[in-house]
């Protein structure tokens, strides 16, 4: 009991030092003229003028700013003088986030940049965190334990490295080649289940990388169907080669998946060989594959309907445009998603028999 609390407490302690927001405080720019703060709504009035763009009301908003160097200061702002592509509801209370700026005058342009969602966010982590060590208790502290390693590497490793110019494809495989074990033993124990599932997520994963290389490349595939991968070669430059950070995110989306399919398939060989000590190798083989045939159905089927749904609104705009089927699956930002999720597919599909084979050889021998 005392361990558990013990790794109850590391848990909570990292996970809160870890998503806990840094910007509590007024964050300022590279140019040194500007800051992020956080602020307050303290009243709204209608000023009876409407914005020419898009046609919405400019509302004067008296906002009081919560952090920073001007913290406790009260602004008056006229909101919406920048054409939006969606209207902000304010309410008296609303915790903002806010940009200032010198005005060159010797006063503070402020505007407000976005809702403070960050309260709501962590509400939501508190609830997940609570459900999973109420379900799962110790072992789900040490997952979650586990997820605070991957998010460490990843935040702390990969993506410094990437920002620093190294190949992205390649530190990704390197990060995942080092949260795989460490995650999976943490989950599951030291034992020989976790040690076949770590092995046949590896030999999968190689696969999962060369056939998103292969079909990234000859699908002519740049990197540039997402926007953010614009704004990160405008910042950056030739700093960072888009297309290898498109194939890091399709390795990254796929060890995510292959833990589930590699950790059930070590489970099921090693349960049915405890129950029948004499079971061969080909039946062992055989019993555990009409088992992993229903997990990878389900986990396909579901791996597709995630990445419609994330992509739902791009869908919608295709539909009502009425154009050719084919031309529309064409478009890279559809291709990419495309190769990502059949790629994906073929290592769940492929992790299954590879780990399955892999645990009926390790069982049969002992």
């Amino acid at each position: 009991m005392k361990g558990f609390r013990y790794t109850l407490f590391t848990v909570l302690v990292s996970v809160f030092c870890f998503v806990t927001p840094h910007s509590v405080k007024a964050q300022t720019t590279n140019n040194g003229t500007s800051s992020i703060a956080d602020a307050q709504v303290e009243s709204i009035k209608d000023t009876g003028k409407e914005n020419t763009q898009n046609h919405q009301k400019i509302l004067q908003v008296q906002l009081k700013i919560l952090s920073g160097d001007l913290k406790g200061k009260e602004f008056t702002i006229q909101d919406n003088v920048f054409a939006l592509p969606y209207q902000i509801h304010y309410n008296q209370g609303s915790k903002v986030i806010v940009a200032i700026s010198d005005d060159g005058r010797g006063g503070k342009t402020v505007y407000i940049t976005d809702y403070d969602r960050r309260p709501i966010l962590l509400l939501l982590l508190a609830l997940f965190l609570a459900l999973i060590l109420l379900v799962s208790k110790k072992q789900g502290a040490l997952s979650l334990l586990g997820m605070i390693i991957s998010f460490y590497i990843i935040a702390q490793i990969i993506i410094p490295q990437i920002l620093l110019g190294t190949n992205a494809f390649v530190i990704t495989i390197i990060g995942v080649l080092i949260i795989i074990p460490a995650t999976y033993y943490l989950a599951h124990g030291f034992n020989k289940k976790t040690t076949i599932a770590v092995i046949g997520t590896f030999i999968t994963l190689i696969l999962v990388a060369a056939l998103s290389y292969v079909f990234s490349y000859f699908g002519n595939l740049t990197g540039y169907a997402n926007e953010e991968a614009v704004f990160l070669q405008n910042m950056f430059g030739s700093t960072i080669n888009v297309f290898s950070l498109l194939l890091a995110g399709i390795i990254i989306g796929g060890v995510a998946v292959l833990n589930d399919i590699t950790i059930s398939q070590a489970s099921i060989v090693n349960s049915l060989k405890k129950s029948n000590r004499n079971l061969p190798f080909r039946q062992l083989y055989s019993h555990a594959m009409d088992v992993g045939r229903d997990h990878v159905a389900s986990l396909v089927n579901t791996l597709v309907l995630v990445y419609v749904g994330a992509a739902f609104p791009l869908v919608l705009l295709f539909y009502k445009t009425h154009t050719d089927l084919s031309l529309i699956l064409n478009q890279e930002i559809i291709a990419t998603e495309i190769i990502r999720t059949l790629v994906t597919s073929i290592g769940i599909v492929a992790a299954v028999p590879i780990t399955t084979y892999i645990a009926c050889l390790m069982n049969d021998r002992s």
